[in-house]
């Protein structure tokens, strides 16, 4: 047995839903630490919740079922706060410029777990399959938020969903312009840009 391998207590009786997320912390961890996919196996998360290799396999049948569970807990987490920004902002267009800056904030605080939600290692999936992709649960959230504004502004239904699209896909942009960049990211000039962007597409 390796000298590095420190054996966790083993799991009592009704106790496996602890150590599924106990596996899934671990593969978080080592994820955000050298945010590349393929440097993660399920034998390396083992060793590091300190259980045999076999156990892993109990919770997740692959190492992609793990990495699509830890994605999909992302953007579930992206999508709440986003929804949180927005009812505590008081009114739909402040809503959309706290989502904004709120989004920005999860990327320059997250940067490798945003890589990992947004695919530098992307896994093309069957278009038939889009659908259940949980990127989604994120686009819904900038939809509401686009057709609550657009409706009180009066704004004629059935490009609400563009208007999300544009402006999320151009804030996805530039978030990943400032995160290329050598150098800490400025945080208020990334907040100035997202409003500048907020700006644009509500101006149609």
């Amino acid at each position: 047995m390796s000298e590095s391998f420190k054996r966790r207590t083993p799991s009592q009786l009704g106790e496996g839903a602890a150590l599924k997320e106990e596996i899934l912390r671990a593969a978080a961890r080592m994820l955000t630490e050298s945010g590349r996919e393929g440097e993660l196996s399920l034998r390396a998360v083992a060793r590091e919740v300190g259980i045999a290799a076999p156990s892993v396999y109990l919770h997740f049948k692959s190492r992609a079922d793990l990495v699509e569970t830890l994605t999909r807990r992302a953007y579930e987490r992206l999508a709440a706060e986003l929804r949180a920004a927005r009812e505590g902002a008081g009114g739909p267009r402040a809503g959309l410029r706290a989502m904004a800056r709120h989004y920005c904030g999860f990327a320059v605080d997250n940067p490798r777990m945003y890589r990992l939600m947004f695919g530098i290692e992307r896994i093309e999936i069957p278009r038939e399959e889009a659908g259940t992709h949980p990127l989604w649960l994120v686009s819904e959230v900038w939809t509401g938020a686009v057709s609550a504004w657009r409706a009180q502004e009066g704004r004629e239904p059935g490009r609400d969903k563009r208007v999300a699209r544009l402006l999320w896909f151009s804030l996805h942009g530039v978030v990943a312009m400032v995160m290329a960049m050598p150098f800490a990211a400025d945080r208020q000039a990334l907040g100035d840009m997202a409003d500048d962007l907020l700006d644009l597409a509500l101006a149609g």
